[in-house]
């Protein structure tokens, strides 16, 4: 069923029935002429060499809406930005919105992805950390961010598939950064120097809305998609946690990995009688290189 009228509406309802609409104040009710689906990722390689993902499609891309690392590193490697395609830990090949439009016979060029951020549950923490709205005051100024996009998601009842997502109307676009470099160094400026007695992880909620202008000239907002990224803080609890190599409140010397061989500390070259002699300290916590061994 096909009706005409101001950005021709067209949208799937019951697997064969099609609708259309449009309310008075909003040309897109509930998404259904531009959405946003969801968050996914692609197929991905990761070793200690490389890292190679697949741009993912209707077909192969595989579902996701959270990740979980940690607020200063993984396993030794810095957490700088989200997702981080050069990084094993922070989910290279992750961060992609798909996008649909249920247009008839209009393409829509997105423009901008507005992101805007939240921690739940924040205020129980405010007696070391002031907030408002869910978010620290000293972080105000970064709970919003605007990344300016190209790209076009082409109409329905399109022939051509130009995006190489395997359906006419679907694109994907992967969100870089979805968590910036400066959002990362204020919470950490907040939230670190707590004591892991307090809290052990940071929820860091991203809800996403593209923008998006049609070939008639009209705006579409999409709907909101959320994304919880979990920023681990257990750096001093006396275990040694996945993600750590150490912990520097461990009853037990958690830096053994080097080893003694023929007098000689293999990874610091220094002199030795035995492996407790090669064993490196557990950098302590609110550091960039917390809970990793220094030889």
């Amino acid at each position: 069923m096909r009706i005409r009228g101001r950005g021709m509406v067209l949208a799937a309802l019951l697997g064969s029935m099609l609708i259309a609409g449009v309310a008075a104040a909003d040309n897109n009710p509930n998404g259904m002429a531009f959405r946003a689906v969801g968050w996914f990722k692609g197929k991905g390689e990761i070793s200690a060499g490389s890292i190679k993902c697949e741009v993912p499609t209707i077909t192969s891309a595989i579902n996701e809406g959270a990740f979980e690392m940690g607020l200063w590193n993984t396993y030794g490697e810095a957490t700088l930005y989200f997702p981080n395609i050069n990084g094993a830990f922070a989910d290279p090949c992750g961060g992609w919105i798909q996008l649909t439009n249920n247009l008839l016979d209009q393409a829509i060029a997105v423009t901008q992805i507005r992101l805007k951020y939240k921690i739940p549950g924040a205020k129980q923490f405010r007696q070391f950390v002031p907030t408002k709205n869910g978010f620290p005051i000293a972080c105000k100024q970064l709970q919003k961010a605007t990344l300016f996009v190209g790209s076009v998601v082409n109409p329905f009842n399109s022939p051509f598939d130009t995006s190489g997502s395997g359906a006419p109307n679907v694109t994907f676009i992967e969100v870089l950064p979805l968590v910036s470099t400066q959002l990362f160094n204020c919470l950490r400026s907040q939230y670190a120097p707590l004591s892991t007695d307090v809290y052990s992880s940071l929820p860091l909620v991203i809800r996403a809305t593209v923008v998006g202008t049609s070939d008639a000239g009209d705006t579409y907002t999409s709907n909101t998609a959320a994304y919880t990224l979990t920023l681990r803080h257990t750096c001093g609890n006396g275990r040694i946690d996945d993600g750590e190599f150490c912990d520097p409140a461990t009853p037990f010397a958690s830096c053994l990995a080097d080893t003694c061989v023929s007098g000689v500390c293999g990874l610091s070259g220094r002199p030795c009688a035995g492996n407790i002699d090669c064993a490196g300290t557990c950098v302590s916590s609110n550091s960039p290189s917390e809970c990793v061994c220094a030889y």
